[in-house]
């Protein structure tokens, strides 16, 4: 498990607490966590999607602040379209289509269906408070403590106008007393269009600059995603009928043009179950899920890499009831872990736990977290 401290771990923290900032996301029934819903496989909404369609309401990430993704954590191989390698990804853009518009979603959210039941594992104790003022604003604090990654206090700083269907336009700043700073922007030039920045601040100078830009058609989308000078990508996903979607990504790279890759991509999914594998000239994404039942959902993953001549299978599966979710994950590495989330009080309370543990047996490390979120209104 990787304990050095990593800048990019800002982009984490921010989708996990203020992705659109009502604390209704913290509780674990199914109905209740939309996010949840459009990746379960039994989600009758929009089967296009195969689990990643726009939420009808909001984005829910029930992670406890200054999550450290360790079994969770994909891309080991270097296999797959970029931005889905990343662990669960979530989309949190609502009703956000053309009008009459039946798209099969984004390609960097095609292996969700099955990536959302991988746990969110990190380590030591985590405290988070966050406010809901009468505006559009949302404050938050959030006190760490680990002795594996360095902890201390940030403040969290969102802006999401709720008078909209689609809380649009979008703001979250995190930052931390050592000059750490993360932002991300997120705009709707038109109906069927998102413009997104992301610019992480580490040391007196930019560490990552990221911008992305996403178009939804009536059967498909388009994305143009650029980080720093490193490389930029280019997303197309096609809905061909109502359970297949076919899409294709290529990367171009300037300082390591050998890292440049193309890759195909597709997805067959159906209320019960979905299928979708990536496939490029630097190696292979398989993902599948199945929705055993209504609060029980397992998903299976295999990533090669052609490059590194790597694979790395996982196993993991999400239990859910009214009140807790647990997902556990065990992978060909010897990882194995675990979360558990609870809503404290009853369905209705301002409060909430999670608990989460990983075993790494190659090494024969245990980690243990365990945080608690609050919120104000």
């Amino acid at each position: 498990m990787n304990s050095q401290e990593n800048p990019t771990k800002f982009s984490v923290s921010l989708s996990n607490l203020f992705k659109l900032g009502l604390f209704e996301t913290l509780y674990a029934k199914s109905n209740s966590n939309p996010d949840s819903k459009c990746n379960s496989p039994r989600d009758p909404v929009d089967r296009r999607a195969g689990g990643d369609s726009q939420a009808p309401n909001k984005c829910a990430c029930p992670v406890p602040e200054n999550t450290k993704c360790t079994a969770g954590d994909r891309g080991k191989t270097g296999a797959g379209v970029t931005g889905s390698r990343t662990g669960r990804v979530c989309e949190k853009d609502p009703e956000d289509l053309p009008a009459g518009a039946a798209n099969p979603g984004l390609l960097r959210y095609i292996h969700n269906a099955a990536r959302y039941r991988l746990p969110q594992c990190f380590e030591g104790a985590t405290v988070s408070v966050k406010q809901n003022s009468k505006n559009n604003w949302i404050l938050g604090h959030s006190l760490s403590f680990s002795s594996v990654s360095p902890g201390g206090y940030k403040l969290l700083l969102s802006y999401v106008d709720k008078s909209k269907p689609i809380g649009l336009p979008y703001f979250v700043m995190e930052a931390a007393p050592g000059g750490q700073m993360s932002c991300e922007v997120r705009v709707g030039p038109t109906q069927g269009t998102r413009a997104t920045v992301v610019a992480q601040i580490a040391d007196a100078e930019f560490y990552s600059f990221e911008s992305i830009f996403d178009a939804y058609f009536n059967s498909f989308t388009a994305s143009v995603i650029a980080v720093n000078r490193e490389f930029i990508a280019l997303h197309f996903l096609q809905a061909v009928t109502e359970q297949i979607s076919l899409g294709a990504e290529v990367v171009a790279r300037g300082h390591a043009v050998e890292l440049s890759s193309a890759s195909g991509a597709g997805r067959w999914a159906n209320e019960e179950q979905s299928l979708s594998a990536t496939l490029g000239n630097r190696g292979l994404d398989l993902c599948y899920a199945r929705a055993i039942k209504p609060y029980l959902t397992v998903a299976a993953m295999l990533e090669v890499g052609f490059a590194i001549r790597r694979a790395v299978a996982t196993l993991a599966y999400e239990w859910r009831s009214d009140e807790w979710t647990v997902r556990g994950s065990a992978d060909s590495d010897g990882l194995v872990g675990a979360t558990l989330q609870r809503a404290l009080g009853g369905k209705r309370a301002q409060l909430a736990c999670a608990i989460s543990a990983l075993l790494n047996h190659p090494n024969d490390k245990f980690r243990l977290g365990f945080g608690i979120t609050a919120a104000i209104i």
